[in-house]
């Protein structure tokens, strides 16, 4: 019986583990409308950076995003390479070599303000643009 027991308690803790865990925040809600173009997010990111807070954490981030499809991001760990894609219907795809668990994520980009708001499922961040790399 303390073997049932005992094997009973190792599935629960395994099955625990390969939940993701739960979001920082508030959940993330998706605007219904498309934001910004292919066209227009190319023209906002390649070859600029972009700087400001993730939500949930608030850390602050700067981003890079070169002409060639190569990417550096700056958090408070370091600056981390990746690369970045713009998918026709619009959404911005970026992978890195750890952050986000190296799987790329793609997000959508609408005006916020001063800034531009990248939304997915699971994040947002508002990050405003200067001309160059600016790391």
């Amino acid at each position: 019986m303390k073997t049932y027991l005992l094997a009973g308690a190792a599935m629960l803790a395994l099955a625990a583990c390969a939940q993701k865990p739960a979001s920082l925040g508030p959940d993330v809600i998706v605007p219904a409308q498309a934001g910004l173009s292919a066209g227009q997010i190319q023209q906002l990111v390649v070859g600029n950076t972009g700087s400001g807070p993730m939500s949930g954490s608030q850390v602050r981030y700067i981003i890079y995003t070169s002409a060639d499809g190569n990417a550096e991001i700056r958090l408070p760990t370091g600056i981390e390479a990746g690369k970045w894609r713009i998918l026709s219907d619009g959404q911005f795809c970026t992978k890195w070599t750890n952050f986000h668990d190296a799987e790329e994520y793609c997000q959508r980009v609408y005006p916020e303000g001063t800034g531009y708001k990248f939304v997915d499922r699971s994040m947002t961040s508002t990050l405003t643009f200067v001309p160059g790399r600016a790391l």
